[in-house]
């Protein structure tokens, strides 16, 4: 692959120590897939890390039998998104890591991506983390992400059903989206990890968001491709997912904004979410699942956050 080397040469010659963090929650065919794309990276100072949210140990064993030499990470319990990833960005730091590549375990990664991503950051140092350019899974030339942006009060998919490109780094209008992530380990350090109290979906959102105000940079890298299963793990508008995209987002919008910017998200809330989930749901002859996302709502308002049992919903 050919490089434009900026800066230091020996700098660009030495490959930085990544650690790749799969988290995997009681999924074990797409998990084996992202693993074996992992496995089939060019990278070669890169060392990866399954953390398992699973509650279902047969899962872990066949996980196992498939990659002995794999190296596990067992949580005693499901601990979200935020909490699992922590777990093995925590371990990674320990271990001197640089780089850590978080991803998920529905993604199927193009073996320069990895490459790619980390001649970005080495080439940017105000950035703190970057994403590939993330394209479906059953259409590999369609775009499903190329970073996030802030539409009528909520962060989109940036670029979302565009034809793929490949025009090198970009900065996204907003953010960035969680499903393959690079971070730069110092910047981790001065930013934080994921917030925990989130548990589930906006992790990202409030992790770039922190960046942003700290005065980091972010980047999408376009000529870095991963594709996506989408939904695969947590289910599109399902009870998890309703509850806690409505109520993170409020949680996370409260953070960052002051009292009239949170109305204003408050507002596309009541006239453009809502309309837009009673309308999925009702054609998919799901009306009462929009319960959910009004527990969720709910539950923003009031400020509470954390894993949210719900049996008794």
């Amino acid at each position: 692959m050919q490089k434009e080397v900026v800066g230091d040469s020996q700098e660009f010659n030495a490959q930085p120590k990544v650690y790749t963090i799969v988290l995997n929650y009681n999924n074990y065919s797409d998990t084996v897939e992202t693993l074996q794309s992992a496995l089939m990276l060019d990278y070669m100072n890169n060392h990866l890390l399954l953390v398992e949210n699973s509650t279902r140990k047969e899962i872990i064993e066949r996980i196992h039998r498939f990659f002995p030499s794999l190296e596990i990470i067992e949580n005693e319990r499901n601990l979200g998104y935020a909490g699992g990833n922590n777990v093995g960005i925590r371990c990674a730091m320990q271990r001197g890591a640089e780089y850590i590549f978080v991803i998920n375990n529905d993604v199927a990664l193009q073996p320069d991506v990895l490459e790619r991503l980390v001649f970005a950051m080495q080439s940017d140092r105000t950035a703190a983390a970057c994403q590939p350019l993330v394209t479906y899974y059953d259409d590999k030339e369609t775009i499903w992400s190329a970073g996030t942006w802030l539409f009528l009060g909520y962060p989109r998919l940036f670029l979302k059903g565009k034809r793929k490109h490949g025009r090198g780094t970009e900065k996204p209008p907003f953010g960035l989206v969680g499903c393959a992530l690079l971070f730069r380990a110092q910047s981790l350090q001065e930013i934080g990890l994921f917030d925990e109290s989130l548990f589930l979906l906006q992790e990202e959102t409030d992790w770039c968001m922190r960046a942003v105000k700290k005065g980091f940079g972010l980047l999408v890298v376009c000529d870095a491709v991963v594709h996506h299963k989408v939904s695969v793990t947590l289910g599109q508008f399902s009870k998890e997912y309703l509850y806690y995209i409505a109520r993170n987002w409020l949680l996370v919008a409260k953070k960052y904004n002051g009292r009239k910017g949170y109305a204003y998200v408050l507002l596309t809330e009541l006239f453009t979410r809502i309309p837009y989930y009673l309308y999925q749901l009702a054609r998919k002859n799901q009306i009462a699942m929009m319960k959910y996302y009004y527990y969720g709502l709910r539950d923003g308002l009031q400020g509470v956050s954390g894993e949210r049992d719900f049996d008794g919903l």
